[in-house]
């Protein structure tokens, strides 16, 4: 039964786990180029079942779900809203790999929290304490921005690097772009949650889950925090959970 496979479709990479009996195996991350040659090195039996849940256009994902087929795999995908979680969506247009992030950690607290998934876009996500989704915010990812600068402002261009200090003025273009990019982040993300703390009428600061590939650049500046970088294939663990039974 379990060796289904769980995969996670974002903009630009996708990421892939064993469902495991209990929760998922260890992930593997990846570029969307760079599956058909995961694929043809990890060789999956013919009819293994492949759990999508996806967030792309169409055609991106179909040149998943094609390339699947034709290697002989069962692909089901999970959309929004297709199984009963415990937290529902809270409309329709909701994407699924927000709408997964926001399960496990209900499931663990059974109190209200906000989980931001730091990938392409930067989404946060409330969900209140009767287990409500409340709505979120979406901004530009860490990578979206810096590329909408340079692409404006081309002779900033240059390598990023990894920064540290980030609350420090910088004395070097590269770091002062970079400094700042994780200051946009972090700001946007302080204040929502200050208004979702005024919002539900909270007296201490609700807890924030953090997701996503450049989550850990964030950390340090959004501290108290939970980091949990497989949160999205977490709640399609779940959600399969719930189909197959």
């Amino acid at each position: 039964m379990f060796a289904d496979w769980l995969l996670e479709l974002g903009h630009t990479r996708l990421k892939l786990a064993r469902r495991g009996k209990s929760a998922p195996g260890p992930a593997t991350a990846m570029p969307l180029k760079d599956f058909p040659a995961w694929l043809k090195a990890t060789r999956p039996a013919p009819g293994t079942r492949f759990w999508l849940a996806a967030v792309p256009v169409e055609a991106v994902i179909a040149t998943v779900t094609d390339r699947l087929a034709r290697a002989g795999m069962d692909c089901r995908r999970i959309r929004n809203g297709s199984v009963d979680l415990p937290v529902a969506p809270s409309y329709s247009g909701l994407g699924v790999d927000r709408w997964l992030a926001v399960q496990p950690p209900w499931r663990e607290r059974q109190a209200a929290f906000c989980v931001v998934d730091c990938g392409s876009a930067t989404t946060i996500d409330l969900v209140d304490d009767r287990g409500i989704h409340r709505g979120g915010w979406i901004l530009p990812g860490i990578e979206a921005s810096r590329s909408g600068l340079l692409s404006r402002a081309p002779v900033l261009k240059r390598p990023a690097i990894t920064v540290s200090e980030p609350l420090q003025p910088a004395t070097d273009t590269v770091l002062a772009i970079e400094r700042g990019l994780l200051l946009q982040q972090a700001g946007a993300i302080r204040l929502a949650l200050a208004s979702a703390q005024l919002l539900l009428h909270c007296e201490q600061s609700l807890p924030l889950i953090l997701t996503g590939g450049a989550s850990a650049s964030l950390q340090s500046l959004l501290e108290p925090n939970q980091n949990e970088p497989d949160l999205v294939l977490c709640g399609l663990w779940m959600a399969v959970d719930c189909w197959i039974e």
